[in-house]
């Protein structure tokens, strides 16, 4: 596995933990958010890439990338909370991401 590289599946969200059923519902449901701040992070998506870069104390991207994840089809919306991303596509698909970079800044 490449370093820098978000880890994650579609699936269904029927087997997982309440707080995950809940960050997936508020993709599916939210509309076209396609950033989402987590500490000194901002988890953003353009076209079908998902990208996580460091911000400055103004909350502004910083440099290159420090990870990134290839959706199935276009992102709709990202929803982020602790080191979980949830990303939903424009075809109705949900992606479910581990992103263990952000464990150490999370609140």
């Amino acid at each position: 596995e490449e370093v820098g590289t978000l880890t994650g599946n579609v699936s269904s969200w029927q087997h997982l933990d309440a707080e995950t059923k809940e960050l997936a519902a508020k993709v599916k449901e939210g509309g076209s958010k396609k950033e989402c701040r987590t500490g000194p992070y901002i988890v953003t998506a353009r076209r079908d890439m998902v990208y996580v870069n460091s911000t400055n104390s103004d909350g502004e991207k910083q440099g290159e990338p420090l990870a990134c994840f290839r959706a199935p089809y276009f992102v709709r919306a990202v929803s982020c909370r602790g080191t979980s991303v949830v990303v939903g596509c424009k075809d109705g698909q949900v992606v479910f991401l581990e992103a263990p970079l952000l464990a150490d800044h999370t609140g």
